[in-house]
């Protein structure tokens, strides 16, 4: 599917449906930033940069009684002072729907984005180095029914493809299906049962030439209100996954895993505190054609210490290794990200942040590290709507 014919795919679902008794809404916002940060490839050899950001992003909304929709789309362009080689304008869209009844909700949603392979590297490959411009493209669609009072069951679906700009990494689709159902035990404990299964495929070169992974997954999940401030939820199980791989030869390779996954994570709201923390253990392909299995503990505090200013930290530490055990190279992440926002105007808002972040590689013997000091200008527009 190309891009035109992707992005008019979604212009047409979004026109679908009666225009009477419906109120239309236009909007849209700037961000902007400028950032200095002192290891921008996060190399042994560092390389600093002063960079610049702007994203305009415009955002249409369509709302009836019971279904609205919503499109936005934009630029984030980027500007590098000392490397212009890394200057990008990478568009993006995106696309939600959500109808609803008296006992079931169909949602859908759609995306195409570009962006730089470094933006993901910590959760992909470990990559900073390489420059490469990746174009996704993903569509999900999910449904909800209310057995009774208690129960509800859901349906979700989603596949996505991903296409690189040079041959470091490998293009990949995934499909993925999972089903889910929710018992309210009590006014604060509900749980259930939930099973999933996805396949990705890929083509690349050298040991690695063709993939085809089968990843499933049974687990349980609860939410549960401890009091007024604290509430947690969590979600345990087990995975199998199933690996085909090919090389540029024509040699087959059959490799099985299986293991625990679970995302536990608590909060705390007060009137002017916001405190989570999180612990998951989740399997995902890397653009490689690897399989990573990643433990990821994150931490997040805010408080507001007037109307109009807020004053943030957020912390997180990964564990990267090979679902497989077939690669030695475990990769250890560290980030510390401390912020203030004020609000000084109703529609106009600037951001102070510092952000420290460290890699450490087995396999490569490598320890870097980088610091990264970011202002950020935010105004949003209100826009227009109408009826009719």
């Amino acid at each position: 599917m190309t891009k035109i014919s992707f992005i008019a795919s979604i212009f047409t679902v979004i026109m679908i449906g009666p225009v009477s008794a419906t109120e239309w809404s236009i909007s849209s916002s700037v961000n902007s930033s400028v950032s200095y940060d002192d290891n921008i490839f996060m190399a042994e050899d560092e390389v600093g940069s002063a960079h610049y950001t702007v994203t305009p992003t415009v955002l249409l909304q369509r709302t009836q009684d019971d279904n609205s929709s919503s499109l936005s789309f934009g630029y984030i362009v980027d500007r590098y002072a000392s490397l212009p080689d890394l200057d990008k304008q990478n568009p993006f869209l995106r696309f939600n729907s959500t109808f609803q009844s008296e006992r079931s909700q169909w949602t859908l949603s759609a995306d195409y984005a570009e962006s730089s392979s470094r933006d993901t590297a910590e959760a992909d490959a470990g990559d900073f180095t390489t420059e490469s411009t990746v174009a996704t493209k993903s569509i999900s669609p999910s449904y909800r029914y209310q057995l009774t009072e208690r129960d509800s069951l859901s349906l979700s679906g989603s596949y996505s493809e991903k296409e690189y700009s040079t041959v470091d990494f490998s293009d990949n689709e995934t499909l993925s299906l999972a089903g889910n159902w929710q018992h309210q035990f009590s006014e604060r404990f509900n749980g259930g049962l939930s099973i999933s299964a996805s396949n990705n495929q890929s083509d690349g070169e050298g040991l690695r030439a063709s993939v085809d992974d089968d990843s499933y997954n049974l687990s349980t999940t609860l939410n549960y209100k401890l009091s007024e401030l604290w509430s947690i939820g969590a979600r345990v199980g087990v995975r199998h996954l199933n690996s085909h791989r090919t090389d540029d030869s024509g040699l087959d390779e059959n490799n099985r895993s299986s293991g625990l996954s679970f995302d536990i994570d608590a909060s705390k709201k007060t009137e002017l505190d916001t405190f989570s923390v999180g612990l998951s253990r989740t399997v995902s392909p890397s653009s490689t054609g690897d399989v990573n299995e990643t433990d990821r503990l994150n931490l997040s505090w805010s408080r507001q210490l007037r109307e109009t200013i807020n004053i943030g930290l957020t912390a997180s530490y990964q564990s990267t290794t090979s679902a497989l055990n077939d690669s030695n190279d475990t990769r250890d992440n560290i980030s510390l990200s401390p912020s203030v926002y004020w609000k000084f105007a109703r529609n106009l808002g600037v951001n102070l942040a510092y952000n420290y972040r460290q890699q450490e590689r087995s396999e490569l013997n490598t320890d870097v590290s980088s610091n990264a000091l970011t202002l950020s200008l935010n105004y949003d527009w209100d826009g227009r709507r109408s009826s009719r």
